[in-house]
């Protein structure tokens, strides 16, 4: 079977960040323009990656997100304890690895929808790192999300998105893994140069302007951004298709917009998830 994981990004020019620098894996707050030097791969291994993705047979022990289907074929296992478990324990290691806390997700995690969760992944990102978190989720925002994630590519945000105190600024992340857990971990921690191993395809080479791209839109600090107005924060929408990707591997988008002066209306807020216990 084959890995199907497909890494894009896209970051609209108005939201442009500084350059990139690379920094050692295990220092602190690594934040853009900094990167780490290299892809800390999830242990324990949750999933088929480039350097795990051997050959199996019928009955030997798959990675806990995986289980064998009625002809001898995998079959994502993505609600599974043992997968979440191990999905959070290889995120709480990669935590770790920068000197920060363990990840403290909301009581209510396993009922929130894709794009709930990915807000919540991408705040305890942001927000571990001393990053002001995005402010929530936008059902607008999720409706070009959505066709991203439908045609298995980076969405975009029009200029005429409807989209209150919008800025035109915006950035853009996809990716085909086995659940919100697994894509931000991807996005996050295996996002540079590994050579065949890479899954970044926008990483071309060790230096190249896409490694660490899908990191860089989750952190991207919105005081760097240019910001035409006395503030502006940041709002995302999220995609997601079921095993759109194909081979279990399901399609999952992220849409960062820049907005000021007025909030859109959000559904579903980092204040909300911080009173289910979530916690940076």
């Amino acid at each position: 079977m084959g890995r199907g994981r497909i890494l894009s990004v896209t970051l609209c020019a108005v939201v442009s960040l500084m350059a990139m620098t690379a920094t050692d894996v295990g220092a602190a707050n690594i934040v853009p323009p900094a990167n780490p030097r290299a892809d800390l791969w999830a242990v324990p291994a949750y999933s088929f990656t480039p350097v795990n993705d051997s050959s199996y047979s019928g009955g030997q022990t798959l990675p806990a997100c995986w289980k064998w289907g009625p002809t001898q074929n995998f079959v994502a296992n993505a609600t599974a304890p043992k997968c979440v478990a191990a999905e959070v324990s290889a995120t709480d290691r990669a935590q770790r690895a920068e000197g920060l806390p363990a990840i403290g997700l909301p009581r209510n995690f396993a009922g929130l929808s894709a794009p709930e969760q990915l807000l919540v992944l991408v705040d305890i990102e942001r927000v571990s790192r001393g990053e002001a978190p995005v402010l929530g989720v936008s059902a607008r925002a999720n409706v070009f999300a959505q066709l991203g994630a439908r045609s298995n590519s980076d969405p975009s945000l029009p200029p005429t998105s409807g989209i209150a105190g919008s800025t035109g600024g915006w950035a853009a992340n996809y990716a085909g893994s086995v659940s919100p857990l697994d894509a931000n971990y991807e996005w996050m921690y295996t996002d540079g140069w590994q050579g065949k191993f890479t899954f970044n395809y926008a990483c071309t080479s060790p230096h190249a302007a896409g490694c660490w791209g899908h990191r860089d839109n989750i952190l991207a600090n919105v005081s760097r951004m240019p910001c035409y107005s006395t503030s502006c924060t940041e709002i995302m929408g999220a995609g997601f298709v079921h095993d759109g990707a194909r081979n279990g591997f399901s399609s999952y988008t992220e849409l960062f917009v820049q907005v000021s002066g007025v909030t859109p209306t959000l559904y579903y807020t980092w204040d909300q998830a911080l009173a289910a216990g979530a916690r940076a």
